[in-house]
């Protein structure tokens, strides 16, 4: 996992440098004199201005006012004061990529270095001389200047630590190969190129954990209908398989009423499943059953008729709910939350964990590469969502099971926040991408104020807008079930779309919303 450090928000008070938290020992910064004091005790201190912040450092030596420096943090017995080398004449006002420059030789870093101290200097980060050439280094590595540039900027900006693990997550987060292009590498090079005993271990977790039957939820209720109409017979046998029994009459109408209103969360409650990796379990051993010719004529034929679905939505509804805890990305959370109630962390299974588990016995230097960018993903998407308190920003992708084979589903959320820093769902917006079997890629922006929802469609099908005219009316009574208002749906070429989920969360660091419906 990625270490963390204390965030910190900009403020205009001023603060004491040294017990801020941020300034430590062994860090620079660039900072200008705003006013220069000195106590009766002889002790110089300086309010200096270094990013959007204001802070009281003490000095090691007399300096001028209106001057930009370099300052060096030290530290002589209990006393931390700040060493400064001028990077500007008095008064002057120097350009920034002047500073940077200035910054640059003092240090004696390499060019490569300009972008990692550019970043700081903007952002008023403390960094030291060794974290600035080891992140000179990993962009270097990256070969794409101008997009690690963006990272380094979404680093400082958010206080992260300036280290290349961190680094190379956003990095993964940002640029990496869709999750489940990595997952089938995973699995391909656990299965053929590792001879250790842990790649069956790896394939039989992942095909559990990330490949459930898409219909199963919607089979379930099909099956629990027609064994309502009839006595026992081939229905009952493939609940009993199943691990569930027919239901009375007024379960069935709750459950077919809340079907029809797509109140997925409800149907999951009547169906009653608590264990639903044991459900999906069951659920491929009786289609494995079918296929070997294990069932009855009967069966086999009801089981082909209520397999048949074409509306995966309350499958696809359980995935979604699940699949964040299931690829690890929640752990961290949990374990803060942990150490905060001093409780043991739910440990249900995640892909991370058991990542981060098989990599030590990978049994070959592809798996082990290709485990390493998996994870790699996995932690950077685990940083921007963030993990100590309410998120701005959030940016999640994950493999779907939509279809004949598996493609990202990413999406990205920005929003504004209520009092005590809950999340505001009346203003807010929502830009995901997916790959569809017919269309391919589309993407989809939902901007979301006063509780009124304009929907935009990215795409250059022509038979796009005929069948956003078909559906309008369906999305709007399902918006309306939740108090929300449709305003309209439009479909716009595909050059004119934003920037892709992955992308947004490093385009800016605002979380408002500002747009008209």
């Amino acid at each position: 996992m990625v270490e963390r450090m204390e965030r910190t928000v900009p403020v205009a008070a001023v603060r004491d440098a040294a017990s801020s938290g941020q300034f430590r020992p062994g860090q620079a910064v660039v900072g200008r004199i705003e006013r220069v004091e000195e106590a009766e005790t002889g002790e110089r201190t300086a309010l200096v201005r270094t990013g959007g912040r204001l802070v009281r450092a003490r000095l090691e030596a007399p300096l001028a006012a209106g001057r930009t420096y370099l300052f060096e943090i030290k530290e002589s017995g209990s006393n931390v004061y700040w060493k400064a080398v001028a990077l500007s004449e008095p008064e002057q006002a120097v350009p920034r990529e002047d500073v940077v420059h200035r910054w640059q030789q003092a240090w004696k870093l390499p060019e490569a270095a300009l972008p990692v101290l550019r970043q700081a200097l903007k952002a008023g980060a403390a960094v030291t001389k060794e974290e600035a050439a080891e992140l000179a280094a990993a962009v270097r590595k990256t070969g794409r200047p101008a997009d690690a540039e963006e990272v380094l900027a979404y680093l400082f900006h958010r206080r992260l630590p300036p280290s290349p693990a961190v680094f190379r997550a956003l990095w993964a987060a940002r640029t990496g190969e869709p999750l489940a292009v990595q997952l089938e590498r995973l699995k391909a090079v656990f299965t053929e190129r590792s001879s250790g005993p842990m790649a069956p271990v790896f394939k039989q977790a992942a095909d559990r954990l990330l490949s459930p039957p898409l219909f199963a939820y919607e089979a379930a209720v099909r099956l629990l209908l027609t064994a309502e109409e009839g006595a026992e017979g081939p229905a009952h046998a493939l609940l009993f398989r199943l691990g569930l029994v027919p239901l009375p009459a007024g379960r069935m109408a709750a459950i077919q009423n809340a079907m029809q209103q797509r109140q997925f969360a409800e149907v999951g409650k009547l169906l009653g499943l608590t264990d639903e990796e044991a459900f999906f379990a069951r659920f491929a051993a009786v289609d494995a059953a079918c296929k070997s010719g294990a069932l009855s004529e009967a069966e086999a034929k009801l089981w082909t008729s209520v397999r048949t679905a074409g509306d995966p939505a309350l499958s696809l509804f359980h995935w979604l709910r699940r699949i964040a805890g299931r690829l690890g990305l929640e752990d961290e959370a949990m374990l803060a939350e942990a150490l905060k109630t001093r409780g043991a962390p739910p440990m249900a299974p995640s892909l991370r964990r058991l990542l981060l588990h098989l990599l030590g016995g990978a049994g070959s230097k592809e798996a082990e590469a290709a485990a390493e960018a998996f994870l790699d993903r996995l932690d950077g998407m685990a940083v921007i969502a963030g993990s100590d308190g309410p998120v701005g920003h959030i940016w999640i992708s994950f493999p779907l099971p939509l279809g004949g084979r598996n493609h990202d589903f990413s999406v990205y959320w920005q929003g504004r926040r209520k009092d005590g820093g809950a999340l505001d769902p009346d203003y807010s917006r929502i830009v995901c991408s997916v790959t569809l079997e017919q269309l391919g890629g589309i993407l989809i922006d939902m901007r979301v104020q006063r509780r009124i929802v304009h929907i935009s469609l990215f795409h250059d099908d022509p038979r796009l807008p005929e069948l956003v005219h078909r559906f309008a009316p369906l999305v709007k009574e399902r918006l309306q079930a939740h108090g929300y208002l449709l305003s309209g749906i439009d479909v716009k070429a595909a050059e004119a779309s934003p920037p892709a989920p992955s992308v947004l969360p490093f385009a800016g660091s605002s979380s408002e919303v500002d747009w008209r419906v």
